[in-house]
């Protein structure tokens, strides 16, 4: 599915987003998450062992919500799948989403290195929203 330009924008933006999973009994788990926009797709990163992540290799489908802080009316749902697992770049992707949010790097806001690290990329199935 491709964006469209008003939705790319608005994911452009540092925004924060509620990664929502359903975990293989059936109960759903919400998390929240910094994200990125690759091209058409939506890229976290999680630690392994995570909940979200254990949901989300049983059940790859999830949605995103992405919300404006200064008006919450103004939001993007995405309603997904999980298309590609990559914990060889889980440490260099946290840097790059915790400098988006931050304005650092991951190891330098929270001590140590981003160790056991796994990036989810996420194609969109369809995307609704409001105000943007």
């Amino acid at each position: 599915m491709q964006l469209d330009e008003a939705t790319r924008a608005f994911l452009g933006e540092p925004n924060p987003a509620v990664l929502a999973t359903v975990s293989p009994k059936g109960r759903t788990q919400a998390t929240p998450v910094w994200f990125v926009l690759e091209g058409d797709k939506i890229l976290i990163n999680t630690s392994k062992g995570r909940v979200k992540l254990r949901n989300l290799e049983a059940q790859p489908h999830m949605a995103l919500t992405v919300v404006d802080p200064k008006n919450m009316y103004r939001y993007v749902q995405i309603q997904g799948k999980v298309v590609r697992f990559d914990a060889e770049n889980g440490a260099r992707d946290i840097d790059r989403l915790s400098v988006r949010y931050t304005g650092q790097p991951y190891s330098y806001q929270y001590g140590g290195g981003p160790e056991d690290r796994v990036s989810v990329l996420i194609r969109p199935l369809s995307v609704s929203g409001m105000g943007r």
